[in-house]
């Protein structure tokens, strides 16, 4: 393997970044045609190429690199081709323990300046790198801090920090214009997406499992109300809301939108990394109807996008 395209780790990463945007906007069109709603025009990434603020790589006897998809071969990945989708301080990251002879996978993520690792078993590296074992801090400070927000080794990161600025923004907009009397925020994590409306006094209750997310979350939304669940067992009734948002993994969130509805919030925000399973998810909508259809360009290089769906109450 020579390239990221050629190695299926960024299938589109060699197609002009104007063709890439076409590509993903007829995705999230043909997946969500049903809807009746207008795809608005992609919100593109400020960083058209080297974007991704985190990466997930294998050490073996090759040096650092991916697994080929649908194998366990490893492609050791040459700098110059990392640095086609990763930030600058994260290749230069990688590059300081490629030839450490790490076993096992390591992440290597960024708040845009300063990058840190996260090793699943201990591995010979540098001493002045902040890195983590898992949960246990191996050397330095391996935890971040981005936008006034903690970030642990082991809690969820968005791929694209400018991106993830601009879809805060846009939620926050819209949280603001609601005014909400309270705020739900399933698969919540460490409070990205509810943060800025609870600091302006908005009471906010968080669902996310329990582990270093809730820990974050309780540090970024002090006294807010945090449920150390899966949102997958969170039950209508739980808690009063009457605007609601959502950021599930990629299988989404099957018969989430049911249960939400039962209490008739006024507004439900729905953030989505996958359209097949967001308009799956829509398709289950009663007495609501779906507004505003708003993708963003959070993964350059690859066929994958960010969807946002504004729901409201009919």
């Amino acid at each position: 393997m020579s390239t990221l395209a050629d190695a299926g780790i960024a299938p589109l990463v060699d197609l002009p970044y104007t063709d890439q945007v076409a590509l993903r906007q007829a995705r999230v069109e043909r997946a969500l045609g049903r809807v009746g709603v207008p795809v608005e025009p992609m919100v593109r990434s400020p960083r058209e190429s080297g974007s991704r603020t985190r990466v997930k790589l294998r050490g073996g006897s090759g040096g650092l690199g991916f697994h080929l998809p649908g194998s366990h071969d490893l492609w050791a990945v040459p700098l110059d081709e990392l640095a086609r989708i990763a930030r600058p301080e994260v290749v230069e990251a990688v590059g300081r323990i490629a030839d450490c002879g790490i076993e096992g996978e390591v992440e290597v993520r960024s708040d845009g300046e300063r990058a840190v690792y996260v090793l699943d078993r201990h591995a010979p590296i540098p001493k002045d790198v902040h890195a983590s074992v898992l949960k246990k801090r191996k050397s330095g400070d391996p935890v971040l801090v981005i936008d006034g927000l903690r970030v642990s080794p082991m809690s969820f990161l968005q791929v694209n920090l400018e991106v993830n600025r601009l879809i805060v923004q846009d939620i926050d907009a819209m949280l603001a214009a609601a005014n909400p009397a309270r705020i739900l925020d399933l698969y919540g994590g460490n409070g990205n997406l509810s943060a800025r409306a609870f600091a302006r006094g908005t009471p906010v209750t968080l669902v996310e499992r329990e582990g270093s997310a809730t820990e974050d979350a309780r540090r970024n939304l002090p006294g807010a109300e945090i449920l150390a669940l899966d949102a997958g067992r969170w039950k209508p009734g739980q808690t009063f809301y009457d605007v609601a948002i959502l950021d599930p993994p990629r299988a989404g969130a099957p018969g989430m939108l049911e249960r939400l509805t039962v209490t008739r919030p006024r507004l439900i925000l729905y953030l989505s990394c996958d359209p097949a399973t967001l308009a799956r998810d829509l398709g289950t909508l009663r007495g609501y109807r779906v507004t505003r259809l708003q993708p963003y360009d959070m993964f350059p290089g690859t066929e994958h996008v960010e969807t946002l769906a504004v729901i409201e109450r009919s």
